[in-house]
């Protein structure tokens, strides 16, 4: 009966240390349209008269030089878009574009949310049939401080994730305890 608390406990740390850990990934533009629908922050770095032109539903235009930012210019540039970096975020450019896919690697490294890359850019989302919006998307500021993070990929990535792993293991253990 110990060893299946003790699994369980352990089991639990694990699950818990990749729900809170910042996760990257290179996606589709179907998969980018089911984030959008999910509530995905849709950030652009095409040039400004690109973005005019048509862009994502619900995407703010950040510069194209946006990954060489300082983090305190790069936070202020999240925070006057609107951006919550500690929720899901698309990055998208033009198809394969070296500054969107730049973005998205800093952005892995320094914010607790997930951060999705949609390779083909504009283009592939055109080619799927989705449709380009022109509405400028207005949102509050969002106050963000980024720092780097160098923990490995399934370590816990948010501020408060120290503080939930702990109840979550205070709560394993009541569990564990009641088990004997």
């Amino acid at each position: 009966m110990k060893s299946i608390a003790h699994l369980f406990v352990a089991l639990s740390l694990c699950v818990s240390a990749n729900v809170f850990a910042g996760q990257a990934s290179a996606v589709s533009a179907d998969d980018a349209h089911s984030a959008i629908v999910q509530g995905a922050f849709v950030v652009d770095v095409r040039a400004a008269s690109e973005y005019a032109q048509g862009h994502l539903p619900q995407a703010v235009s950040l510069p194209t030089n946006a990954a060489q930012l300082s983090l305190f210019e790069l936070a202020a540039a999240l925070s006057k878009a609107g951006v919550d970096s500690s929720r899901t975020m698309l990055v998208v450019g033009d198809a394969g574009a070296t500054d969107a896919q730049a973005l998205w690697q800093r952005l892995a490294q320094i914010t607790s949310g997930r951060v999705l890359w949609l390779v083909g850019g504009v283009q592939e989302w055109q080619m799927r049939g989705h449709v380009l919006s022109r509405d400028v998307s207005t949102r509050l500021p969002v106050p963000q401080f980024l720092v780097p993070f160098d923990a490995p990929a399934n370590a816990a990535r948010m501020a408060g994730s120290k503080v939930r792993t702990s109840a979550l293991l205070e709560r394993n253990l009541a569990i564990q305890l009641a088990l004997n």
